[in-house]
């Protein structure tokens, strides 16, 4: 084709339609590309002629404007939006991290128009050009997941989500104390620190949620106190840890009620539970680290002994070792899973009252306590 007044060959063509009474003017293919020359038009027009006869033409797919708000970087930044105020705060930096990571794979590529080998793709991509863990590339693609069910029924762009691919887990390895190992190990806490410790080996909850446990939350006369806070990245927060986590209602310990009572008729509701004597405010997550720290050191054991290991962990499986049903422990522990999420009420506070007796940071008399030197000779174990 030749201009007869210019004498030029055209660089770009359009395609000039009618469709459902409206006229249409597409300049481009679905990938945005332009149409450059005659044939490619043709093809496109071809293309758009068999959608038409199978009666799943969109013509936004096609227009620029409207091809633009399908883009998967602009629909992954409307959703990190969406999320910024619900997400903890501790996590935020990671999830801004990994949407990043996919607007850089995707780009502009139709959110509309992928399929599950961009999916396979894009975990290559992690693999390949990242050092990451497989948990990491596993929490990567689940952000992804998630992303694509938004798109799906928040904003109803996409009629499925596609398959994602499996990765692989290590099972997860934990350690965690007997009771003997844990008595020595708390001796060695300042007694002014004791109460917080003690308070973690015997009910199991996250540091984060005992920081965060106010007088409102103690019930004295059904004898239970409610986890319903936590901290995170030092912002404290009236929720607990995890997506659908509620709050939980578990029974106080014996050898900790006369504390609590003790805090709660004696302070505002709003007062914290522990609060470090330092400072008169509430535990710092550094300063807890820094008194396990010191009583790791005086043990002589290294760094990969956690206070969450000697706490929750020792916890729960201390429980279980003295017979505890799993269902039980993972009550206590507060645990969710997808299908069931509950708030417990003040009949099964009390069904589960016996099994803390089974639990306690009293001296044992028939059974020797390893000292100090016992946990330098395992150093190395």
């Amino acid at each position: 084709f030749i201009c007869r007044r210019c004498k030029t060959t055209p660089s770009k063509f359009y395609i000039d339609l009618f469709y459902k009474g409206q006229r249409i003017r597409i300049f481009s293919d679905k990938q945005g590309q332009v149409l450059d020359s005659y044939q490619r038009a043709l093809n496109l027009l071809s293309q758009i002629n068999a959608e038409m006869k199978d009666h799943i033409f969109d013509p936004s797919k096609y227009i620029k404007a409207e091809l633009e708000k399908f883009w998967t970087t602009n629909l992954l930044s409307k959703f990190l939006s969406s999320k910024l105020d619900i997400i903890a705060p501790s996590y935020k930096r990671d999830y801004e991290r990994m949407i990043k990571i996919a607007e850089e794979f995707f780009g502009t590529k139709d959110a509309r128009e992928i399929r599950k080998l961009d999916i396979i793709n894009y975990k290559e991509y992690l693999e390949n050009n990242f050092k990451l863990s497989n948990k990491t590339i596993k929490n990567t693609l689940d952000v992804f997941k998630t992303f694509m069910r938004y798109l799906l029924n928040d904003l109803e762009v996409i009629d499925r989500v596609p398959p994602f691919p499996i990765v692989e887990l290590q099972p997860f390895k934990f350690r965690w104390l007997h009771a003997e190992d844990q008595i020595t190990l708390f001796e060695l806490i300042p007694n002014e620190h004791k109460p917080i410790i003690a308070f973690l080996m015997l009910h199991g909850c996250r540091p984060s949620e005992a920081r965060a446990l106010k007088c409102k939350n103690v019930d004295i006369r059904n004898k239970s106190i409610t986890i319903s806070g936590t901290f995170s990245n030092g912002i404290y927060r009236e929720k607990r840890k995890g997506k659908r986590a509620l709050p939980v209602t578990i029974p106080i310990h014996p050898e900790m009620f006369d504390f609590i009572t003790d805090r709660v008729k004696n302070n505002l509701p709003e007062a914290f539970i522990f609060i470090n004597p330092k400072t008169g405010d509430y535990y710092r997550e550094t300063y807890l680290k820094r008194i396990w720290q010191d009583v790791r050191s005086k043990a002589g054991i290294d760094n990969r002994l956690r206070l969450y290991d000697a706490t929750r962990h020792s916890f729960a499986s201390q429980l279980v070792n003295n017979n505890v049903s799993l269902y039980t422990v993972s009550k206590l522990l507060g645990h969710s899973t997808v299908n069931t999420t509950e708030k417990y009420s003040h009949s099964n506070v009390e069904n589960l009252r016996v099994n803390l007796n089974k639990l306690s940071l009293k001296k044992i008399t028939t059974v020797p306590r390893p000292s100090p030197e016992h946990f330098k000779r395992q150093k190395n174990n």
